[in-house]
């Protein structure tokens, strides 16, 4: 059962990508009426590209330490984020990996890594849940901490892994992932100039796409959906209440899982007639 009138709301990078924006994102917020809302954020607009770029620049480290100086597009962003709640009037707290409430708990793979889930959801119903409804959570998108303490990041679009997971230790009625595109198009709009936002897309077919590389839902994020509980991608621009792509459905344990073979000569894919997810295999394999 998911707890009506609780949501997580995810916003992109290109969404808090300055003053203004963050001003018009923390205003959608405080305005929706959610009865409790938890906020998750991503790094403002290309701050993590930056950070990456000069990281590559100065030649090999350790996975902990680039872990931890990717880091701070978000952690900065939560800060800001939270600030432009309390300037509207609503009452915040930030969430960071250095605060011993931080919730998600992952392994130690410290650029890939995976939540430790029954460990997160006991933090999150310990520290998190027992706000709402009376401040609003804002927790940094992308980030873990492993078991002693040291910063990991989930890999690229791990916001949305963020904010899915949040939602599914919270039992939240709905997760609202907020970007600066129209959803999820029927087609590339920058091939088919009149392609048009789908109302709805099953979760099998979103998880195929996203293997295939569209930049809309992290794959592996997608897993962590509950039954019963309203998943949207929606447009910044638009009202967070209404409009978007809805993914519906559930992730199945039997959705395939690509990963890239070099050199792959041949391959023989023996299955069922039309499986779901085939597509994603197809798409790696080019």
């Amino acid at each position: 059962m998911v707890v009506r009138g609780r949501v997580v709301v995810k916003f992109g990078g290109a969404c808090l990508s300055n003053g203004e924006k963050v001003r018009k994102a923390a205003g959608k917020v405080v305005e929706s009426g959610y009865k409790e809302v938890v906020v998750v954020v991503s790094a403002m607009g290309d701050t993590t590209n930056r950070l990456i770029e000069i990281m590559k620049q100065i030649g090999t480290v350790a996975p902990e330490d680039y872990s931890e100086v990717v880091s701070m597009g978000e952690r900065t962003s939560a800060r800001i984020f939270s600030a432009a709640l309390k300037a509207q009037g609503a009452d915040s707290k930030y969430f960071e990996p250095s605060q011993d409430e931080w919730p998600i708990i992952t392994d130690s793979n410290f650029t890939d890594a995976k939540p430790l889930l029954e460990e997160t959801c006991r933090r999150v119903k310990a520290h998190l849940e027992p706000l709402l409804g009376k401040v609003i959570p804002v927790v940094c998108g992308f980030l873990g901490r492993d078991e002693h303490g040291r910063v990991t990041t989930l890999g690229r679009g791990g916001s949305d892994t963020t904010a899915l997971l949040l939602a599914n230790c919270l039992k939240a009625e709905e997760v609202i992932l907020v970007k600066e595109t129209e959803g999820v198009m029927s087609a590339d709009p920058k091939i088919v100039p009149d392609a048009k936002p789908l109302p709805k897309l099953d979760i099998h077919e979103m998880f195929t796409l996203a293997y295939g590389g569209a930049k809309i839902v992290k794959a592996e994020a997608l897993k962590y959906k509950l039954p019963n509980q309203r998943l949207r991608v929606v447009r910044f621009s638009n009202s967070l209440k209404s409009g978007g792509t809805e993914i519906v459905g559930v992730f199945n344990s039997t959705t395939p899982e690509v990963t890239w073979k070099p050199r792959l000569l041949a391959v023989s894919i023996v299955c069922e007639m039309n499986p779901k997810g085939i597509g994603a295999i197809l798409s790696a394999l080019g």
